[in-house]
C-alpha cells in the first residue's frame, strides 16, 4: 500500500464544504422562519386589545426560536469542525492507493466550484479545482517526459479544449453513444482527421474569468516550452464560459508578447456569452427587489453567495479592468476592451432552440442560457459566425453539425 493523501484530502474538503453549507442553509431557514412568524405578530400589533399579549408572546417565540436555531448552528459547527480536525490530524496516518479518477465526484466538485469556487479558494478547501490540463481524468504535469509518456505520438498542432461554468473536461464526452462514430468527442475526431494532439483544461469556474485567462496563458507558455515536439500551431476551443477564458488567455499572451501566442491560428467559441448571460443579468437586477421583502430576503442572501465567476457573466467580463468599469457604471463597451490576436481567426458559434433567428424563442430564450446576439458578437474580434437552430446550449458540446463547423474552421488554415 502506498501512502497517498489526496483522496483523504478530498474527503476532508467535502466535510469542510458540507459544514459551511449546513451553516448557510440553517441561517437562511432561520431567517425565513422569522419572516413568516413576524406576519401574524405585525397584523396583531395595531389592535390595542391584543397588542400587549401579542408582544409578550412574540418575545417568548423569538427567544425560543433564536435559541433553537443558534443551538443547531453551534452544534453543527462543532461537529463539522471536529470532524475536519480529526481528518486533518489523521491524514499522515492514512494509507491509500494512488487516487483513481472518479467522474461523479469530479462532476459534483466542478458544479460546486462554479457556484462558490471563489469561497472555496479563499477558505483553502482541498476540493478547490486547480487550473491545469488533464489526461484520462488525472492531472497532466507539464514536463517533457510526462508529456511524451501521455502523448507518444505528439503532433505539432495542439488543440486545447476549455469547458464552461460548473463543468470540467468530462463535459466534452456528453451525448457519446457507443458504436456511433458521429457522437465521438470532438478531440478524438480531430486527432484522427487533422493529425492533431488534443488537451483538456480544468479550472475553477467560480474564479474571475480574467484570472483563469492569465493562469491559462502561463500554462500555455510552459506547454510550448515542454511539448515533446516543436509546436507549430495552436487552436483554442472554449464552450460557454470557456470561450471567454480562452479569449482572455489569448489577449494576455499577446500583451506579453509570449511565443506561444504567435502560434495560435484559431480561437473558437461555442455558445459563449460575449455580451453577457441573461440569467445573471436577471439575478443581478432582481436581488435588490428581493432584499426589500422579508419573505424573499433569505433567497436574496443565498443568491448573493454566488461566485465572482458567475458575476463576470453579467457583461462577459474578461479583463481585470472590467471590474473598475463596472464600479464606475461604464458598461457600454466593456466586452470590446479585450484585444484579439492579429494573426488568429476567431469563430463564434451560437445556437438557439428556435427555428429561426427572428422567432420569439430565439429572441427571448436563445439556446436556453445564452442569446444569439451575445454568442455571435462578431464585432468583438471580427469573427466568423455560425448559427445552429433547434439546438440547446449543452448540445454544443457534442453534435455532428458543430463538429462539421469545427473541422471546416480548422481546415481553413
Amino acid at each position: 500500500m502506498k501512502k497517498h493523501g489526496s483522496e483523504w484530502q478530498q474527503w476532508r474538503g467535502t466535510v469542510q464544504l458540507a459544514g459551511e453549507g449546513f451553516d448557510e442553509i440553517t441561517s437562511r431557514v432561520h431567517e425565513f422562519h422569522r419572516a413568516i412568524s413576524d406576519i401574524p405578530f405585525r397584523s396583531l400589533a395595531p389592535i390595542p386589545a391584543v397588542n400587549a399579549g401579542a408582544a409578550t408572546t412574540r418575545v417568548v417565540h423569538d427567544t425560543v426560536t433564536d435559541g433553537v436555531y443558534t443551538a443547531v448552528r453551534l452544534v453543527g459547527k462543532a461537529v463539522f469542525q471536529t470532524a475536519a480536525v480529526v481528518m486533518r490530524e489523521s491524514e499522515p496516518l492514512v494509507t491509500r492507493r494512488a487516487a483513481v479518477p472518479h467522474r461523479v465526484r469530479d462532476d459534483l466538485v466542478s458544479a460546486a466550484s462554479g457556484l462558490v469556487g471563489d469561497h472555496m479558494a479563499r477558505s483553502r478547501n482541498p476540493l478547490t479545482p486547480r487550473l491545469g490540463f488533464r489526461h484520462r481524468g488525472a492531472p497532466l504535469p507539464l514536463q517533457r517526459d510526462a508529456l511524451a509518456a501521455a502523448y507518444p505520438q505528439a503532433r505539432s498542432h495542439v488543440v486545447v479544449f476549455a469547458h464552461g461554468l460548473c463543468c470540467n473536461e468530462n463535459s466534452w464526452r456528453l451525448y457519446v453513444r457507443e458504436g456511433d462514430e458521429q457522437s465521438r468527442p470532438y478531440g478524438e475526431r480531430l486527432e484522427a482527421d487533422l493529425e492533431a494532439s488534443t488537451l483538456y483544461l480544468r479550472y475553477n469556474s467560480g474564479q474571475r474569468i480574467a484570472d483563469n485567462g492569465r493562469a491559462l496563458a502561463r500554462q500555455l507558455q510552459r506547454l510550448n516550452a515542454q511539448w515533446p515536439v516543436p509546436i507549430e500551431r495552436i487552436t483554442l476551443i472554449g464552450h460557454s464560459m470557456g470561450g471567454l477564458v480562452v479569449r482572455a488567455a489569448a489577449a494576455e499572451g499577446h500583451a506579453r508578447h509570449a511565443p506561444w501566442a504567435d502560434k495560435v491560428q484559431q480561437v473558437i467559441c461555442l455558445g459563449s456569452p460575449h455580451l453577457g448571460a441573461p440569467l445573471e443579468k436577471l439575478v443581478h437586477a432582481g436581488i435588490p427587489l428581493l432584499h426589500r421583502f422579508s419573505l424573499s430576503r433569505p433567497l436574496a442572501r443565498v443568491l448573493d453567495v454566488r461566485s465572482v465567476g458567475i458575476r463576470d457573466l453579467r457583461h462577459g467580463s474578461v479583463h481585470p479592468r472590467d471590474r473598475h468599469a463596472l464600479a464606475a457604471g461604464e458598461t457600454a463597451e466593456l466586452p470590446a476592451r479585450i484585444a484579439r490576436l492579429p494573426q488568429a481567426r476567431y469563430h463564434f458559434i451560437g445556437s438557439t432552440l428556435g427555428g429561426s433567428e427572428t422567432d420569439p424563442v430565439s429572441q427571448v430564450i436563445g439556446d436556453g442560457l445564452v442569446l444569439l446576439p451575445s454568442a455571435k458578437a462578431h464585432h468583438l474580434a471580427d469573427a466568423d459566425t455560425a448559427t445552429l437552430f433547434r439546438m440547446s446550449h449543452m448540445r454544443l458540446l457534442n453534435h455532428p453539425l458543430v463538429y462539421a463547423h469545427l473541422l471546416d474552421a480548422l481546415q481553413l488554415h
